[in-house]
């Protein structure tokens, strides 16, 4: 079972949001579409909108937030979303 932490502390993340998570840190601070991120996640043989990003995205972040490791998850208006490198 994989699991993602905060400072020893476990981050609770269903497996979208885990892959999400993974992804966006192999390569902080660059900015990726909802396509780019759909498509990252090999979600895209199935039709999926893509505002279902935002929920993963939104969802990510509170609980990143949930264990104290603020809002490094950033919306790039336009453009799509970045992990802020630390």
């Amino acid at each position: 079972r994989l699991q993602a932490r905060w400072k020893d502390k476990p981050i609770a993340l269903m497996p979208n949001e885990y892959r999400l998570l993974r992804y966006l840190m192999e390569q902080p601070g660059h900015v990726f579409s909802r396509g780019q991120l759909i498509a990252a996640l090999g979600k895209n043989e199935q039709p999926i909108d893509e505002r279902t990003v935002d929920a993963w995205v939104s969802r990510l972040r509170r609980a990143l937030r949930d264990v104290g490791a603020g809002y490094p998850l950033r919306t790039v208006r336009s453009l799509g979303y970045v992990l802020d490198k630390p």
